[in-house]
C-alpha cells in the first residue's frame, strides 16, 4: 500500500521531531510520501479566497485526477477502529490520498471533489499539527489491523 499526504507549506522545526518518529512508524506497515505544496501566498497580504484557491491548484495539479480524502474540521468524526477500518479497505486499492487545508483552511473546489471527508476532532488544530495527528493515526490504524498492542 502507498500512502500520499498532500499539505501546504512544511513542517515547522518544532514538530519535525513527531514528524520523523511517525514516519519511521509508518514505513514498517506501507510506503508513506507528505507532499508540501507551495502556500497560497502571503496570508496578511492577500485575500484569503486567492490564498486558498493557489493552494487547492497546486494540489490538484500534484493530485492528477485520484481521489482523496479530506480532512476536514467539517468532516465524519471516526473512531480509531473505524478510520483502521477505512484504511484496511484501501488496502485493497493499493493507494490513498488524504489531504490538509493549509493555514487559512479550504478551497471550496478541495471540499466538492473529495471521495470523503474527515474530521480529526470537533477541536480546531494548525495544519502542521493536523498532519501530526493524522500521521499518528495510520500508524495507530496499522497497528489496530495486525492485532498489535498500542502504546507509546
Amino acid at each position: 500500500m502507498k500512502i500520499k499526504v498532500y499539505i501546504p507549506g512544511k513542517i515547522s522545526k518544532h514538530l519535525v521531531d513527531a514528524y520523523n518518529f511517525y514516519i519511521n512508524k509508518i514505513r514498517r506497515f506501507s510506503e508513506i510520501e507528505v507532499v508540501f505544496v507551495k502556500l497560497g501566498g502571503d496570508i496578511n497580504k492577500m485575500p484569503k479566497e486567492v490564498v486558498l484557491r493557489n493552494e487547492a491548484q497546486e494540489i490538484l495539479k500534484k493530485l492528477n485526477g485520484k481521489d482523496y480524502y479530506l480532512i476536514d474540521l467539517q468532516g465524519k468524526q471516526m473512531n480509531s477502529l473505524d478510520f483502521s477500518q477505512l484504511i484496511e479497505n484501501l488496502m485493497l486499492i493499493g493507494e490513498v490520498n488524504f489531504v490538509i487545508g493549509g493555514p487559512l483552511g479550504l478551497d471550496k473546489s478541495l471540499i466538492e471533489k473529495a471521495k470523503k471527508r474527515i474530521s480529526l476532532s470537533k477541536l480546531t488544530f494548525t495544519h502542521e499539527l493536523a498532519l501530526i495527528l493524522l500521521l499518528e493515526q495510520i500508524f495507530r490504524g496499522f497497528k489496530i489491523i495486525n492485532n498489535e498492542k498500542y502504546h507509546y
